[in-house]
């Protein structure tokens, strides 16, 4: 088995995270799989996963292997693809990583006429309000809102999303709508769960205001929350992409409206080298959709 042979049976096998799960995408046996990489590891002189009887794991040798053998199989296919005059016949699987709620709004309605334009990908969307692991789950490119923690990842910023107060006309008609972020702090807030204090940092011109906020539910959920708010559990700060379903329904309405939060930057993020293939093309395309949602102006505002 050649060295390209040899790194696409290891990535596949670090993407299914099983040598039987491997073996059986590849039609092949599983001892055959296994002697394979077996011999990989053999010619590096390295051990590439760390195998107990209930898992398969990349050492931080495999990590770094995976890395860079990702990027020598996309140049190597590219490559390929340009001598054969397919440079735009782009095939194969194309996994994507983001939040429930952008994945929802805006990646899966992108990802329709994505497919309409290149019926040979197939797409796979991981939808995870947690920050899945890039290289374990065999992602090709993700999603991230808010500011980047991760420094080991190469990133785009694809658009940004001011973020406003939204809550239900039914939850003001009890409570009161406030004139000012001062008058937060006497009403109740859906917040994140991760947040252990809440502090809303609220702009309009030059005026600034930091509103501590507090409330009876709490959840880890972007799309749980705008629920919550408008189901008239009290007042959710989000980005309009986010509540424009429910402000066409007029479930939701906004509050404050010279007010604004923090922007929320959005990034598409990979694990290494340069953003190409499949991966560049489907950000290229989406991120239209990107600029248009975080764009969004139809608002309504709350009644007096």
């Amino acid at each position: 088995m050649d060295r390209i042979d040899a790194m696409r049976l290891f990535i596949r096998v670090a993407d299914a995270g099983s040598f039987s799960r491997a073996a059986a995408d590849l039609e092949l046996g599983q001892p055959t799989v296994s002697r394979r990489v077996q011999d990989l590891e053999a010619a590096l002189g390295t051990t590439l996963f760390q195998r107990t009887t209930r898992a398969l794991s990349l050492t931080e040798a495999g990590e770094r292997f995976y890395r860079r053998a990702a990027d020598i199989l996309a140049e190597f296919d590219e490559a390929e693809a340009e001598a054969r005059g397919l440079e735009h016949a782009p095939v194969g699987l194309l996994r994507i990583s983001c939040s429930h709620s952008f994945g929802r709004r805006v990646i899966a309605p992108a990802a329709a006429s994505f497919l309409a334009q290149w019926p040979n990908i197939r797409v796979d969307l991981i939808s995870d309000d947690g920050l899945t692991d890039l290289v374990a789950e065999g992602v090709d490119i993700a999603f991230r809102l808010g500011e980047m923690r991760d420094s080991r990842l190469m990133a785009k910023k694809v658009g940004e999303a001011s973020q406003v107060v939204w809550t239900s006309q039914s939850y003001l008609d009890r409570r009161g709508t406030p004139q000012h972020p001062s008058e937060l702090g006497d009403h109740d807030a859906v917040t994140f769960r991760h947040a252990r204090q809440t502090v809303w940092d609220l702009t309009k011109g030059n005026e600034h205001f930091e509103a501590r906020v507090d409330g009876p539910f709490r959840a880890s959920s972007g799309e749980t929350l705008l629920e919550a708010a408008a189901g008239g559990l009290g007042l959710f700060l989000a980005p309009a992409w986010l509540a424009s379903e429910c402000t066409g329904e007029i479930r939701l309405v906004r509050v404050l409206p010279d007010w604004q939060g923090p922007s929320l930057p959005i990034h598409a993020v990979w694990s290494s080298g340069k953003l190409r293939g499949k991966a560049k093309l489907f950000v290229d395309h989406v991120e239209p959709a990107i600029t248009a949602a975080c764009g969004l102006t139809r608002l309504e505002s709350a009644r007096p």
